[in-house]
């Protein structure tokens, strides 16, 4: 065997350079997120799990206190836990999911989220309570049908902001369909009496349309005309206007409009560095209202003090530090737009709630994520984790070498030079 035979059989064929090149963009394309950032990845199911087990306990705290006055002891726990037996269910089917697939689901899930919008309107199906016609009865169940809708404009947002369409820059591919249907989705919101909530999605439409890559001088256009909506809409109504005054002013009136916030600083006070212990909370026993949903951070700040509440804020500030990771390093556009949206969902709604709690905003009545009582709201917040899973599976990941530091998020989606959106090229690193 002659010297070249040898050296063929031992080395095999030559690959040209240009082979080779292709062979390692093919590896570094098929890459996945959860391969490329394994840590967030586990970070986004682990923070889940945990913040949803101090919920239970919070909630169970919570529920105990109806015993005193003859009630059953288990009433919030009961129907909690089984919430989220069942949210897990949810969350571990949808991780398995192929994103891409959701596109035509994601249209006709907004659609059924405006019809049910629609139906809390009509008398035996919808009910009221706290003010706001927010829930809708079908039978044994009572769903709220805004809850479904934020995890739904997240869904269509993803879809519908990463069309070829949109990759123009034009103010309208942003605003139509996807910036009408979500303010006309935010319209029905309000309609209800549930501003909270309006509020929630109105900063998902603008987080996501930011992510897109929309244009700045639209962006402001866009965010102060919802700013202006959301000021008449807000001074439109005597009792929006008087939770905007007991905040400014909380010493006003603390017998009245601003009792709520009153007690829920005193059980925050009352806490202290380390709590009262578990289950030892006074301020539970019906002197702060809405104690098992809206103001729950506060009995939990009671109850394990500011070493408590600081865990839970470290929790949260983990998930968003995850999330942001995992859509940084996403190429795929839809796959990066529904990361960001439901990592927003989660941590916008719990800024809302914790910053109304300790009174650095105003009372606006939506629940703490994974915390607060709240079946409908607990199953959306482990539906979009599930999503996020689902994406950071399948979704081709960006190499780490290749991340620069940009202004915002919008530029890893765009060229700042022409103002178009810039999506992924085959091969890319």
């Amino acid at each position: 065997m002659s010297p070249a035979a040898v050296r063929t059989e031992r080395v095999g064929p030559e690959r040209s350079p240009a082979a080779s090149r292709g062979s390692r963009r093919r590896v570094s394309h098929s890459t996945t997120l959860k391969d490329a950032a394994p840590a967030s990845y586990h970070l986004v199911w682990i923070t889940t799990l945990l913040l949803l087990t101090a919920g239970i306990c919070m909630v169970l705290s919570v529920s105990m206190a109806e015993a005193l006055h003859g009630g059953d002891k288990f009433v919030y726990v009961r129907p909690q836990a089984i919430a989220a037996g069942i949210g897990l269910v949810a969350l571990v089917g949808l991780s398995r999911v192929d994103y891409s697939r959701l596109r035509a689901p994601s249209v006709m899930f907004l659609a059924v989220s405006a019809v049910l919008l629609l139906l809390v309107h009509v008398p035996g199906l919808g009910h009221s309570e706290g003010g706001s016609s927010s829930w809708l009865k079908l039978g044994p169940l009572t769903i709220q049908p805004s809850e479904v809708a934020k995890l739904a404009v997240v869904m269509a947002g993803a879809h519908l902001l990463s069309v070829r369409r949109v990759r123009t820059g034009d103010f309208g591919s942003y605003v139509w369909p996807f910036g009408m249907v979500a303010a006309a989705m935010c319209g029905l919101v309000v309609l209800e009496g549930d501003l909270g909530t309006a509020i929630i999605i109105a900063g998902l439409l603008l987080g996501i349309l930011w992510l897109a890559g929309m244009k700045r001088s639209h962006w402001l256009a866009v965010s102060g005309a919802s700013a202006a909506v959301a000021a008449a809409v807000v001074f439109s109504s005597s009792e929006r206007k008087a939770r905007i005054l007991s905040f400014l002013d909380p010493s006003a009136d603390p017998l009245g409009d601003s009792y709520q916030l009153w007690q829920s600083l005193v059980a925050l006070g009352r806490g202290g560095w380390f709590g009262v212990g578990p289950g030892e909370s006074i301020q539970k026993f019906q002197y702060l209202p809405e104690a098992h949903t809206d103001m729950i951070f506060s009995i939990l700040g009671e109850e394990f003090g500011l070493v408590g509440t600081g865990l839970v804020l470290v929790l949260f500030g983990l998930f968003a530090l995850a999330c942001w990771q995992l859509a940084r390093r996403c190429t795929d556009p839809m796959g990066k737009y529904l990361i960001a949206g439901c990592g927003m969902l989660v941590i916008l709604q719990a800024v809302v709630n914790i910053g109304g709690v300790i009174g650095a905003m105003p009372l606006t009545g939506v629940p703490l994520p994974f915390i607060s009582y709240g079946r409908s709201c607990l199953l959306v917040m482990l539906a979009a984790v599930g999503l996020i899973l689902a994406v950071a599976r399948r979704a081709p990941a960006r190499a780490a070498s290749s991340a620069t530091r940009c202004e915002n998020v919008a530029d890893i989606d765009r060229g700042r030079r022409d103002g178009r959106a810039r999506g992924p090229r085959p091969g890319a690193r």
